[in-house]
Order: C-alpha cells, then sequence, then structure tokens
C-alpha cells in the first residue's frame, strides 16, 4: 500500500480490501464499477435508470477537494468495489452521503464499513450533520444508516425517506479519528494543483 492513508481490511469471506480516499486516476475503474452494478442498485442509487456514466459526472465524482466533497473508495486488487461519498454546499455544516457497492459483496459488510469510515471522516471535517435520501423500498439502506448508533431523523413522501444524522454528538475513539485525519490530509494534498 503505496498510500499512507489507505487502509487494509480483511472481509468476513477473507476477501482483502483496501480503502482510501478516491483519486483522479480511479476514473476508468469507476466506470467499470458502475458497469458492473444490477439495474436495481443502480436504481437504489440515483433513483432512475442510468446505464452509463457520463464524462462529466466520471470527472466530478473521482475529481473532490477532500473537504466539501469527499469519498473513498474500497479497492479489490485493481478492481474499484465500492465508494461512500458526502457532498456539502458552502457555507453548510451539513453534507448529503451516497454508498454504493458491488453486487458481488452485498451482504459482507462493506457498506457498514465504508459508511462508518465516511462518518468518522465527515467529523474530523467538522460537519454537523450528514443526510441522506433514500427509496422508501431501500430496506438495506435504510438498516445501515440504523446501524451507526447515531442520532438521527427521518421524514417519508410515501416513495422517498429522507434521514437527518446529528454527528455532532459522536464519540470517535482516537484511532479512528487519527484514520480519518490521514484520509482528509491525503485527499487535500491529491487536490492541490500542481
Amino acid at each position: 500500500m503505496a498510500d499512507p492513508s489507505a487502509d487494509e481490511v480483511l472481509l468476513r469471506d477473507g476477501t482483502r480490501l483496501v480503502v482510501r480516499p478516491i483519486r483522479a486516476f480511479d476514473a476508468d475503474a469507476l466506470v467499470a464499477l458502475h458497469a458492473r452494478l444490477s439495474s436495481d442498485t443502480i436504481y437504489r442509487r440515483y433513483f432512475g435508470v442510468r446505464p452509463h456514466l457520463s464524462p462529466a459526472e466520471v470527472t466530478r465524482f473521482t475529481q473532490v477537494d477532500g473537504h466539501a466533497r469527499f469519498a473513498l473508495v474500497a479497492v479489490r486488487d485493481t478492481d474499484l468495489v465500492a465508494v461512500a461519498r458526502y457532498e456539502s454546499r458552502p457555507g453548510d455544516s451539513g453534507a448529503e452521503l451516497a454508498v454504493v457497492v458491488d453486487d458481488a459483496l452485498h451482504h459482507q459488510g462493506v457498506g457498514r464499513l465504508m459508511l462508518g469510515r465516511l462518518v468518522d471522516v465527515a467529523r474530523e471535517a467538522g460537519l454537523q450533520t450528514l443526510a441522506a435520501d433514500v427509496l422508501a423500498g431501500n430496506a438495506a439502506m435504510l438498516a445501515l444508516l440504523r446501524t451507526l448508533g447515531l442520532p438521527r431523523r427521518s421524514e417519508s413522501d410515501g416513495e422517498t425517506v429522507s434521514v437527518l444524522i446529528d454527528l455532532s454528538q459522536a464519540d470517535v475513539p482516537a484511532e479512528r479519528r487519527d484514520r480519518a485525519r490521514r484520509h482528509l490530509e491525503s485527499a487535500g494534498s491529491a487536490a492541490q494543483p500542481g
């Protein structure tokens, strides 16, 4: 692992993943991940049909500033297999989150792993809340958000559930804070020109 912010994780089935901040060079791997996703997974992530990511979307998703826009990826060998991201608006103390996991790794704890690390990074970045809009039928994502054990509020319009997670009460152990800080520093240095 050349990236000092990367950490290796061993899944229950023995699969080794490396978790690190996304990089511009992940563009092709992101496109390949999207191509492997089932139509159901795509629909749950984007709330609609999206057979391909546009070049502008790929650029936006892989070139983040490392603070207001941040993303972690999980890599197995050379394949990108999961992405967890947040994006905030200028002057906002919260951000919207999204997580997507390769269908082949569903029910392996990857979503929980990625979301937990993203929450730690968001706290370290000074965010107070994370928000997620989830399709009402996406029981897996709603359950995943509950596993965080953080205060949250939910509202539903029948089709979607808007979940607001309060990060202000999170008590993050020093080891996780250090890992989150390394992720932020690595992402921020990669976003710097030159």
